[in-house]
């Protein structure tokens, strides 16, 4: 259907800053070295400009290369400056195409087109660096209707299809994500890396002066610079959450959801409906008591630049909302009105896990005078409250179709998978659950590409062999 096509010119811009990025080390230690002081090489100055040059050079030689067509039923690709290449990608294995649009795509008014397959692994299988949205389109629609149809004698007018549910966040959800993202837990060593490297910037000078003024009022400077760490991490996750789900909006078709999101750099993410695997409901410690969570999609395929994690699904609702929303989007996905819990005599395994870090702590008694041994029990106590948290936590339910699958890290998380969607099932009991005549659930399914496993522990022995003679019953 379409004539070979190259890219938008800004794609050369872009490859020619791809380059430069990945000479950019290079580039800056030659600066700062140079040729020396020898004036006969006073012209080697200029090598690192002739060089950008080249490169400049070299993303035009690229752009002009790349060219773009369908083909029959695949999609053609030929690229390569001094290799020429050839990639055909049946439309068949095409599971979806995401658009990507940064700042750059935004001021041409152009798209990144990210091509998923079945095979493709942990990412793209092919990437269109700049296209206008209209082409992208168009390119998307007609591998789609393609896919609809085994000929083109077939095919109908393509006609403007209108999502059958759209679901848009809210400002208010999306300063509450923001607010409670948990991301304070990754952003804080992130600070202290930071922070470390301002070593070779401020003189040595600097802390004995500082120090000096400092230690008259310790305590106070201390609390001070503690909590101003832990609100620059807390804003900084803030505004991670802002600029990655801002215009979030999800739109349901008929065969696929499409995800858009983004601030500065505006995402389309597609997921076939018949490609998802399951859905994960994800409670973090600071959503759980005000009764909201987070709903991540397991595909296999289709993430896009997600590729290799789950995608959102649903940033944040409230949880009694969840069955609402679920229905209109993906109604084979249900919260259940009850689950099965764990036996009771499960709960001092559950402690006894969750205690077992604190014999880390056992040095501290040679180090810590005999009075403050007390204060090693918070830690121990704060552990064994833990495990009574995750026992309670730790639930699953079947139905006629449908395996539920709850445990609790860091955060809580329901598994709701399909019986057909999932790979396997394991019931496994080790020497000491025999004992007590527990066993352990593990399932496994797709998820970009890969396996993902989910496991349940000390679940009582009856109840696991109804659960594995239900995955096992045709």
């Amino acid at each position: 259907m379409y004539k070979p096509t190259r890219l938008h010119p800004l794609a050369a811009g872009l490859s020619f800053l791809k380059l430069l990025k990945e000479w950019f080390i290079p580039l800056i230690i030659f600066f700062f070295i140079g040729p020396g002081n020898e004036t006969d090489m006073f012209w080697v100055k200029f090598a690192p400009f002739l060089f950008i040059g080249l490169l400049a050079v070299y993303g035009l030689i690229q752009w002009f290369r790349f060219t773009y067509h369908i083909e029959g039923d695949e999609l053609k690709i030929e690229h390569g400056v001094f290799v020429r290449k050839k990639r055909y990608i049946p439309q068949k294995r095409i599971q979806s195409i995401d658009y990507t649009q940064g700042i750059f795509h935004r001021f041409f008014k152009v798209v990144k087109v990210n091509i998923e397959t079945a095979g493709g692994g942990m990412g793209a299988e092919a990437s269109l660096a700049a296209i206008r949205k209209m082409d992208a389109d168009q390119l998307s629609e007609v591998l789609r209707d393609n896919k609809r149809t085994e000929s083109p004698e077939e095919s109908t007018p393509s006609t403007i299809e209108s999502p059958l549910y759209t679901y848009t966040l809210s400002m208010k959800d999306l300063l509450i994500a923001a607010s409670t993202s948990g991301g304070i837990g990754v952003m804080l060593p992130l600070v202290g890396t930071f922070a470390s490297q301002l070593d070779s910037i401020i003189p040595e000078d600097f802390y004995v002066i500082a120090f000096n003024w400092l230690s008259g009022f310790s305590w106070v400077i201390i609390a001070a610079l503690a909590f101003i760490s832990v609100f620059v991490a807390w804003f900084a996750s803030f505004m991670g959450v802002i600029l990655k789900y801002a215009n979030f909006q999800l739109k349901r078709y008929d065969d696929r959801i499409v995800i858009t999101r983004g601030l500065l750099e505006k995402r389309e993410l597609t997921f076939p409906l018949h490609r998802v695997q399951g859905i994960r409901i994800v409670e973090n410690v600071l959503r759980q008591p005000f009764g909201y969570a987070t709903v991540h999609v397991e595909s296999a395929g289709g993430a896009g630049p997600e590729a290799g994690m789950s995608a959102m699904l649903l940033p944040i609702i409230k949880r009694k909302h969840l069955n609402r929303e679920l229905h209109k989007i993906m109604s084979g996905y249900q919260l259940p009105d009850q689950m099965n819990t764990l036996p009771r005599r499960s709960m001092k395994r559950y402690i006894l896990r969750g205690v077992l870090p604190s014999v880390l702590l056992l040095p501290l008694l040679w180090w810590l005078p005999s009075s403050l041994w007390v204060l090693l029990i918070v830690p121990i106590a704060t552990l064994a409250l833990w495990g009574v948290l995750r026992y309670k936590d730790g639930k699953w339910f079947v139905n006629d179709k449908a395996f539920y699958i709850q445990s609790r890290g860091l955060s809580r998380s329901l598994l709701i998978t399909e019986k057909r969607r999932m790979q396997d099932f394991e019931v496994t009991e080790s020497f000491f659950q025999k004992r007590h005549q527990l066993t352990s659930l593990k399932t496994s399914i797709l998820s970009a590409g890969v396996g993902k496993a989910f496991r349940l522990m000390d679940v009582d022995r009856d109840e696991g062999k109804d659960v594995f003679n239900w995955y096992t019953r045709e």
